[in-house]
């Protein structure tokens, strides 16, 4: 016959199933919070084509300044083809152009990307010689 203490070592050796279950659900609500906080994958493309767009433009103000004149940047080239490009101050017939001039820019440039899914980014380009900036957060 067994004895009690060994009964007792036999039972200890696994975990029951409600257990397992306990972990379980952890794992499943901190895995649910952890992938609340991520960005969306969809704009994940739209926040990088805004950044080089960003840093386009700032290198053409810059190269703009060292030549002293006016360059054009087009704002469709190297853009993907499900971003969007829309003007939010200036001529609208001149959407994709952005000119940059080499003693500085009287008035500040807006440009919003768009992409298939509603979401969008503002690109700023301040007046003078202030640097180019990102806006992420942008409500329509």
């Amino acid at each position: 016959m067994r004895q009690p203490a060994e009964q007792a070592e036999g039972r200890a050796r696994g975990f029951t199933l409600v257990e397992m279950l306990a972990v379980l659900v952890v794992v499943a609500i901190a895995a649910r919070v952890v992938l609340a906080r991520l960005p969306d994958v969809a704009t994940l493309g739209l926040h990088a084509a805004g950044a080089r767009m960003v840093e386009r433009l700032s290198a053409a103000r810059e190269r703009a300044i060292l030549e002293g004149r006016t360059i054009a940047v087009n704002l469709r080239d190297a853009l993907p083809p499900d971003l969007q490009v829309e003007r939010l101050d200036g001529d609208p017939a001149a959407a994709p152009i952005v000119a940059l001039s080499p003693d500085g820019d009287p008035l500040p440039q807006r440009v919003r990307l768009t992409d298939t899914t509603g979401a969008c980014v503002e690109i700023i380009v301040p007046a003078g010689f202030a640097r180019t900036r990102l806006l992420t957060e942008v409500t329509r």
